[in-house]
């Protein structure tokens, strides 16, 4: 793979303190981070398309769309040019069992919440670089 920079990242969760944490985290980490918040699944994938993150940050428990149907729904969208970005699932969950996750692949991180807000942008960015070696 080629070494590409990490700078759009597209989080989506419902939890409106962790949404506000998680960016906030991401944008002091002066690692140069652009960072669009999205409250359900549906809302982002509506901003997919116009915002092409280099990264997905996605909340594993919400309701009506949770991670995984989201992530699955991103891997089989014929309309999106970015429907294989790779993933970070975020979790309050010490332990998750993904289900058929060939579907879901590329997912490259789980980061557990709680996660240290100082460490946080500097983790993606260490995950995001072993990713891009392979």
């Amino acid at each position: 793979m080629t070494d590409l920079p990490l700078i759009k990242i597209l989080h989506v969760d419902d939890d409106p303190v962790m949404r506000m944490m998680t960016k906030t985290a991401l944008i002091r980490s002066n690692l140069g981070f652009i960072v669009e918040s999205c409250a359900s699944g549906k809302e982002a994938l509506d901003k997919m398309a116009v915002f092409s993150p280099d990264i997905l940050l996605i909340d594993m428990l919400m309701p009506i769309m949770d991670g995984v149907s989201f992530l699955k729904e991103v891997r089989t969208s014929e309309n999106l040019s970015c429907a294989h970005v790779p993933a970070f699932f975020i979790t309050g969950k010490e332990a998750i069992k993904i289900s058929d996750r060939n579907d879901l692949e590329p997912v490259i991180g789980i980061i557990g919440k709680p996660f240290s807000p100082t460490k946080l942008g500097q983790d993606l960015l260490d995950i995001w670089h072993k990713f891009q070696e392979k």
